[in-house]
């Protein structure tokens, strides 16, 4: 069995450009393609180094995916092969406007709990996320490309305290689907 190149990074790793707007289908085609290779299934009757690789290669593969996959994580991703440490996911952002706005969005979210139609307030507020989400996306990407590395981690902050609410909401409309309210 041939060893992965672990120093690749993730985007060689899948044969795709370092760019924020990806194909997912050739994405998870490459991680397929990967997966086939390393998977530990295929080394069942291998010895004992071959398996342990094969385990290593499937986890870095599945570990590389996941990264790409999610636009949050393939941001701070991208800074990170561009040099920058993004090590701290629990950084805030210091934009008062952008805060307020999130404080607006989690009261809205309490709200939505008593009012007449909560799953179409969810719904309301889901949209607004989701364009909130777009708009980030997209002035990373500009900026990522313009080389303003910390600008665009900034935005990337923005992007995950907007993932982050996503969630929860998600996990609000779970608990009115299951009659929890």
């Amino acid at each position: 069995m041939m060893q992965l190149d672990l120093k690749k990074n993730y985007f060689e790793l899948f044969d795709l450009s370092v760019d924020f707007q990806l194909d997912q289908k050739l994405l998870h085609a490459a991680q397929q393609k990967l997966q086939s290779s390393y998977h530990p299934d295929r080394f069942i009757n291998a010895n004992d180094l071959e398996k342990r690789l094969s385990v290593q290669n499937a986890a870095h593969v599945n570990e590389a995916y996941e990264t790409l996959k999610n636009p949050v994580k393939r941001a701070r991703y991208m800074l990170q092969v561009g040099g920058l440490d993004t090590l701290n996911d629990h950084e805030t952002t210091t934009d008062t406007t952008f805060l307020m706005e999130q404080i607006e969005f989690r009261e809205e979210m309490d709200e939505c709990r008593s009012c007449k139609d909560p799953m179409r307030a969810c719904s309301h507020i889901t949209g607004k996320l989701d364009q909130r989400s777009k708009e980030f996306s997209n002035q990373f990407e500009l900026l990522y490309q313009q080389g303003k590395l910390e600008d665009a981690r900034q935005v990337s902050k923005k992007m995950q305290f907007v993932e982050r609410i996503l969630e929860q909401i998600d996990d609000i409309q779970i608990e009115l689907e299951d009659g929890l309210f």
